[in-house]
C-alpha cells in the first residue's frame, strides 16, 4: 500500500475516533446532568409534599386531642387538606411511606372518637410518653429521600417494563 494513502487513511481514522470519544464524552455528561436534574426535581417534589403532611397531620393532631367530631362536625372539614396530601403521595411515594401515612390517618381520625383532653393534658402526655404518631412516617420519608440521593428510585420512576417487579428498586436511567 502506498504510504500517502496509509498517512490519509490512519489520518482519517483517527480523527474518526477522536470524533467518536468527543461525542460520546459528551452524551455521557449530558445524561448525568439530565439524571442529577431529575432527581433534584424528584426530592424537592416529594420533600414539599411530606412536609405538607406533617404539617397538617400534626395540627390535626392537636384538635383531634382537645376536640370530638361530634361536639362540631366541621371538624371533619379539616381532614380534607390531609387527606389530599395523602393522596398526593400515593401518587409517587413507596409502599413504605403510603403505609405509615395511611396509619398517621388512622390514629388522628382514632383520636378525634377518644375522650377529650385540655391542652396541659396533651403536653403532659406528650412529655411523658414521648407519643409522637407521626416518627415513623418522618423515618420512613427519610430514608426515601436518602435512597433518591443515591439515585435510586421505589415508585415514580420504577422499572414498568413487562416482567418487572413494581415494588423492586430501579436506578434512573435505566
Amino acid at each position: 500500500m502506498d504510504p500517502g494513502v496509509t498517512s490519509a487513511l490512519a489520518a482519517v481514522m483517527g480523527a474518526s475516533v477522536g470524533g467518536l470519544a468527543s461525542l460520546a464524552s459528551t452524551w455521557l455528561g449530558e445524561r448525568s446532568r439530565n439524571r442529577r436534574h431529575l432527581l433534584q426535581g424528584e426530592i424537592v417534589k416529594r420533600e414539599s409534599a411530606y412536609s405538607e403532611f406533617i404539617e397538617t397531620a400534626s395540627n390535626l393532631f392537636a384538635v383531634s386531642a382537645t376536640h370530638r367530631i361530634e361536639d362540631d362536625v366541621t371538624e371533619m372539614v379539616g381532614l380534607v387538606p390531609l387527606y389530599a396530601v395523602s393522596s398526593r403521595i400515593r401518587l409517587f411515594a413507596s409502599e413504605r411511606v403510603i403505609l405509615e401515612a395511611d396509619k398517621v390517618i388512622a390514629w388522628i381520625i382514632a383520636r378525634y372518637f377518644d375522650e377529650n383532653i385540655s391542652a396541659e393534658q396533651l403536653r403532659t402526655s406528650a412529655l411523658e410518653k414521648m407519643e409522637d404518631p407521626l416518627k415513623d412516617f418522618s423515618i420512613m420519608c427519610r430514608s426515601e429521600l436518602q435512597d433518591l440521593q443515591r439515585g435510586m428510585s421505589y415508585s415514580s420512576l420504577r422499572d414498568t417494563r413487562p416482567g418487572k417487579e413494581r415494588s423492586q428498586p430501579v436506578a434512573i436511567g435505566d
